[in-house]
């Protein structure tokens, strides 16, 4: 049994504060977090992929990167990579480049959107154009 962190990278405002960071914010937070959990010992940190507000993690590969080169033993998920927006030989090429980065340590979980952003050609989009 593997114990982590999973986040969907969502800027949401502090409901004790009212205070809603902004999107670097949120991004150093996200990373101080998966730093955190290196050092009490979890097992997998995770991050989910969007292309639109209110969430900021639209380049795993990049924010997987930086916690590879600043952890030793963590697991470093996708938490799902949006295969709908991608390009797959760009996603298996920027996967295989974080696995030797990461010594191994990269879960690669693919999937689609659940927004009607992330197609195109989906009722939802081409009622608003």
């Amino acid at each position: 049994m593997q114990f982590g962190i999973f986040t969907v990278g969502d800027v949401t405002t502090d409901p004790t504060t009212g205070r809603t960071p902004t999107e670097h914010e949120r991004i150093k937070a996200m990373t101080t977090i998966a730093l955190k959990a290196e050092e009490v010992g979890l097992d997998v940190f995770a991050t989910g992929e969007h292309h639109n507000p209110p969430f900021v993690p639209s380049s795993p590969t990049t924010m997987l990167g930086w916690i590879a080169a600043r952890t030793e033993h963590l697991i470093l998920s996708t938490a799902t990579t949006l295969i709908t927006t991608n390009d797959p030989v760009k996603i298996a090429e920027d996967y295989a480049m974080l696995q030797h980065l990461a010594d191994g340590r990269v879960d690669l979980v693919m999937g689609r959107g659940n927004t009607g952003q992330v197609y195109p050609g989906s009722a939802r989009t081409s009622a608003r154009a």
